[in-house]
């Protein structure tokens, strides 16, 4: 004496006999991989970035002189003492004078 399921919530409770993909109509993918391609982005990038910090796909002591050129520059071009600007006052006479 149990109740006939309604026709919208047919599952494979009420219908046991049917497979998952004949209740869909054949329109569903039975697996779809989400997990893959993400994986691989992070770990190729994670490898990237721990070669590029121990040094094995390029020079880090590059980098970081690279970097402390950097913060000079700045810091020497916006906020001087007057040593700075009488200094970069004459380096930029010496390059466009005659050698």
């Amino acid at each position: 004496s149990s109740l006939p399921c309604p026709p919208a919530h047919q599952s494979e409770v009420c219908a046991p006999h049917r497979p998952a993909l004949a209740m869909a109509g054949g329109d569903l993918v039975p697996y779809v991989n989400t997990w893959m391609w993400p994986s691989f982005a992070l770990v190729g990038t994670s490898s990237l970035f721990f070669g590029v910090y121990i040094g094995k796909i390029t020079n880090s002591h590059e980098w970081k002189e690279i970097f402390l050129d950097y913060c000079h520059h700045k810091r020497t071009s916006h906020s001087p003492n007057p040593l700075d600007k009488v200094a970069r006052t004459i380096l930029g006479l010496l390059k466009i004078s005659p050698k």
